[in-house]
């Protein structure tokens, strides 16, 4: 066939276009817009009637898509006896735990609980101290009050050189913090026989529960407590059963034995999630600040940016659900009652990891908090506080409101800070009975360092190794004591109460009033 023939063939098939497609138009799209129709009314109906079964599986697509390399296979979770099992602190896994005796730390003479009483020479207060790089402070010339970093460290786990809000829970940095306020080999032996028992009562779908937990038990040792868990709140159960790990540096892309735990919880967090709101849980803002704290310090540690807008609706729901007047959070996003102490305590923590994560916290949100610490702050100066604007002052109640303040910039110095501590101080013993109270306290004492948080200490520290349970499957949890919901809240906050050493450090060692939590009124 020559040019001319192959053109004229050409010039034939293209004349034949419009017949061909009028023809299909007449025979056949009917037909596929039927089909196509079909498709778009199914989409509208699946997102309209069933958007978190959709929800659900988009993310777990989206957030299985990380640099975790899923085809590593999950340690097994070995049951080992605490009261038995030595443990060098930094490294806090099982084959350390089943190992013979390991090195411990050696302590200065005001760590031992016979040692004399504390001094400013000591080593916590002293003045040029250099504490994790970030530069020492004078006892004697206290600044404007607490700072917050930046990001902590990046990849795997937390840097040990980076000067983040994380970073002091790295392991270099974790075993300087212990030496320097006062953990022992018995306290981080307690924390690991925690995370042990945490590890081996997580559900199989990777969350935790108040209740049902003992489905996973080898032996009826766990049921004796279990019976005092009450109602289950599976997303504040979930967020306590992982903060103890990420307290200790661990996240689901650090290595060792607890990984794919983490991460089994991180990912039954993001499913739950509601992809409009950013609400985590089922409404009730206890859950939802407790779960945003776990996001917050999941992403901060581990810089996984599948979890940065995981973490971030989470702070924006905080926000959106504030009672604008008052300043408050209470049990529902805005309520109509001026808000608790204690739902504001847990908000207030989860936008102090927001900032720790180098994530976005408005301004004004935190300066509407301050309006409502005023409002239920009691004593003469101002340094006592009540869950409820019209009563009285309580213990727990005062300990979170002074934790609140410290983070909003209060100086160490001010009267309502002294009054605070000195109350504080005065229901020590009652603390022992108060799992709830004995965990802000302590972040409160540690904050303050000196020889109450010595006393302090020494007491807390030998009450919640003594109590621990520490045979059987219930080995490495504690019994319910006060305000708690159940056995996993109970162990969570108990080791965490433990980790306080180097979970944060001590905030009025970091003297810079510019980077303060709370802008100043």
């Amino acid at each position: 066939m020559n040019k001319a023939e192959a053109l004229k063939l050409l010039i034939g098939e293209l004349k034949k276009i419009p017949q061909n497609i009028a023809l299909w138009i007449k025979t056949d799209a009917k037909y596929w817009g039927i089909a196509f129709g079909s498709l778009i009314s199914f989409l509208i109906i699946m997102e309209v009637l069933i958007p978190n079964t959709v929800r659900k599986v988009l993310a777990e697509v989206v957030f299985f898509d990380t640099e975790v390399d899923q085809a590593v296979e999950e340690s097994p979770i070995e049951h080992f006896e605490v009261g038995e099992t030595p443990i060098e602190p930094t490294v806090l896994n099982t084959e350390t735990l089943t190992e013979p005796p390991a090195a411990t730390i050696e302590q200065d003479a005001q760590f031992n609980d016979s040692s004399a009483v504390f001094t400013e020479a000591s080593g916590t207060t002293a003045a040029g101290a250099n504490f994790g790089g970030l530069g020492g402070f004078d006892v004697t010339a206290i600044g404007a009050g607490p700072a917050v970093r930046g990001p902590g460290g990046v990849g795997g786990g937390v840097g040990t050189t980076d000067k983040g809000g994380f970073s002091n829970r790295a392991s270099g940095s974790r075993a300087a913090s212990l030496a320097r306020d006062g953990g022992t080999a018995d306290s981080e032996r307690a924390v690991a026989g925690a995370l042990n028992w945490l590890a081996r009562h997580q559900n199989s779908d990777g969350s935790w529960g108040c209740t049902g937990f003992t489905r996973q038990c080898k032996d009826p040792s766990c049921s004796a407590h279990a019976a005092k868990a009450g109602a289950d709140y599976p997303m504040a159960a979930t967020a306590f059963g992982l903060l103890p790990f990420f307290a200790g540096g661990q996240t689901h892309k650090t290595a060792g034995p607890y990984n794919k735990v983490i991460y089994n919880g991180l990912l039954w967090m993001s499913k739950n999630q509601d992809p409009k709101t950013g609400r985590l849980g089922g409404g009730n803002m206890y859950e939802h600040g407790l779960a945003t704290i776990a996001v917050c310090e999941a992403y901060g540690l581990s810089k996984d940016q599948t979890l940065r807008k995981v973490a971030q609706d989470a702070v924006g729901y905080i926000v959106d659900a504030q009672n604008d007047s008052s300043g408050g959070w209470h049990y529902t996003a805005n309520p109509p009652t001026v808000g608790d102490t204690s739902v504001v305590g847990w908000q207030l923590m989860g936008l102090k990891s927001a900032q720790m994560a180098g994530l976005t916290v408005p301004p004004a949100t935190l300066t509407k908090s301050k309006n409502f610490l005023k409002s239920v702050s009691k004593g003469k100066a101002g340094g006592l506080f009540s869950y409820m604007p019209e009563g009285g002052p309580t213990p727990a109640m005062s300990a979170v409101g002074l934790l609140c303040n410290q983070y909003s910039g209060m100086k160490r110095t001010d009267p309502a800070m002294i009054e605070g501590m000195n109350y504080v101080m005065s229901n020590l013993g009652g603390a022992k009975n108060d799992s709830y109270f004995l965990y802000y306290a302590t972040q409160v004492m540690h904050n303050l360092p000196g020889p109450e948080w010595d006393t302090w200490n020494r007491n807390a520290r030998k009450h919640l190794i003594g109590t621990q349970i520490k045979e059987g499957c219930a080995g490495g949890s504690w019994p319910v004591a006060g305000h708690t919901a159940g056995p996993i809240m109970a162990t969570s906050i108990h080791a965490l109460t433990l980790e306080v050493y180097y979970r944060y450090l001590p905030l009025y060692q970091l003297d810079n009033k510019k980077q303060a939590m709370m802008p100043d009124e």
